[in-house]
């Protein structure tokens, strides 16, 4: 019995012992998940730049985006009129519910369309998109007699184009402002999409991040007789206010509440990292208050902390050698394949060695390959080396993250008979081959002078015989 408890004893000590050295030895990598609760129903983060997600939660649920909405509201417009254009406000303000929020714009009154789009932005002003609406139906249609049922049809078509172009392509759009409407709806992973471009516009991008304005609907010189309004307007976005919910690299973009959508959020944060600018976006839908604060500072916290620029291809770096055909040999038989642009893509620090690489060639620059099961590409010549012949993509796991067009580091010159003379004299006729040149044509000479002298005495005793010669 006490035999047996020893070897048990031994045996758990020898097992310990091998786990101990096993772990030492073995790195775990662990996914940095997010380490705190996001609230909201429907949820993303996003990178601006390449439009990476980072994190997601029921982002393809149908969701109602509320006055988050006029983020696209803006870009349909800006598609359309230029930031110093003055537009005249019609009746049109009318055409909302009491309990919508306004901007206080007034029938008549002349407003630039850089500062409309204020009135979207920072007051949130429900009035605000149906001037907007009306203003874009009738420029799109030519009539300005358009009702705003007829101008509101127009605008939201020319939304949902724009959506779609932008792919988001589980969303719906029935008006300018976002109050609800069952048929007006999106998707986290959508709206992410319009925020990102909405920080293409410059005059959407500096509004958005703007905490508060002051000052007159037209900015300069105007018509003496124009109705012009003085407006004081401040942000939703406790984001951008200096009180409690702060956050210090948020710069925008845009709030949204209503009952059935509950409290909203898109909101954009800039950050230097590794001595470049990264943007990423958030977007919540139905987070109570304060959730949707929390949410995007968790949110943005984890992106800029658990992730970092990686230069996955350098600017002129070959990314593979190609063979060539029926180019000048006087410059090899390979071209380098590279980009002319670093190409920059924000991952997990750890998912760096998962990145893959592949070219995808254009047709009309692959020599056609007569061996079928022979799968190597090969370029034809000539190739200017500001040609753009084929793709770059980079993947992670599957998932494009980047691409990028691909050039030849250097011009790829076609063979002509002169350039294949001096490859011929320069690469055949070198000292050695020459010397063994000489020594084939010395044997073959002395073979042939053999041969001659065999046949010549051959035909001497020939000769000889037919004469009846006789041998002394």
């Amino acid at each position: 019995m006490k035999k047996i408890s020893k070897n048990i004893l031994s045996l758990f000590l020898t097992v310990v012992l091998f786990l101990s050295v096993f772990l030492s030895s073995v790195n775990f990598v662990y996914a940095q998940e997010p380490n705190f609760t996001v609230t909201a129903e429907a949820a993303i983060l996003m990178e601006a730049e390449s439009g990476k997600i980072l994190y997601e939660k029921n982002s393809t649920a149908k969701m109602y985006p509320a006055s988050m909405t006029k983020l696209l509201t803006a870009q349909v417009f800006l598609d359309n009129f230029n930031e110093d254009e003055l537009i005249t406000v019609g009746r049109e303000i009318n055409e909302v519910s009491l309990d919508s929020s306004k901007a206080g714009h007034t029938v008549g009154e002349t407003i630039s369309v850089k500062n409309l789009v204020r009135g979207l932005i920072i007051p949130s002003g429900n009035d605000s998109a149906n001037v907007v609406a009306m203003a874009t139906a009738k420029k799109l249609t030519n009539n300005d007699s358009i009702s705003f049922e007829e101008a509101e049809e127009v605008f939201c078509e020319e939304m949902n184009k724009k959506a779609k172009e932008l792919g988001a392509e589980n969303s719906q759009f029935k008006n300018a402002h976002g109050y609800h409407d069952d048929n007006h709806y999106t998707t986290a992973r959508d709206m992410a999409l319009i925020a990102k471009n909405a920080l293409t516009y410059p005059v959407i991008a500096e509004i958005a991040s703007e905490k508060s304005y002051q000052g007159k609907g037209v900015e300069g010189s105007v018509d003496p007789t124009a109705k012009v309004n003085d407006y004081v307007w401040r942000t939703h976005n406790y984001l951008l206010s200096n009180g409690e919910y702060y956050y210090e690299y948020a710069t925008g973009l845009k709030t949204g509440n209503t009952n059935e959508a509950g409290h909203c959020l898109a909101a954009s944060a800039r950050k230097e990292k590794e001595g470049k600018q990264t943007d990423l976006i958030c977007v919540l839908f139905n987070s109570p208050d304060p959730g949707r604060w929390n949410d995007a500072k968790n949110l943005f916290e984890y992106g800029f902390n658990n992730f970092e620029n990686f230069t996955a291809q350098k600017t002129g770096e070959a990314i593979e050698k190609i063979d060539l055909s029926g180019h000048n040999r006087l410059n090899g038989d390979k071209v380098e394949i590279v980009t002319k642009k670093d190409i920059t893509v924000y991952i997990n620090s750890q998912d760096k060695e998962k990145l893959k690489k592949s070219v995808v060639y254009k047709e009309e620059y692959i020599e056609p390959n007569l061996d079928e099961t022979d799968d190597e590409v090969v370029l034809k010549a000539p190739i200017s080396k500001d040609e753009v012949i084929g793709t770059l993509n980079i993947t992670l796991e599957g998932e494009t993250i980047a691409t990028a067009d691909v050039y030849t580091a250097t011009d790829v010159e076609k063979s002509t008979i002169f350039n294949s003379i001096q490859f011929f004299f320069k690469h055949t006729l070198t000292i050695k081959n020459i010397i063994i040149f000489i020594i084939i044509i010395i044997i073959i000479l002395f073979i042939i002078k053999r041969i001659n002298k065999y046949r010549c005495r051959n035909k001497y005793r020939y000769n000889y015989k037919l004469k009846g010669g006789r041998r002394w």
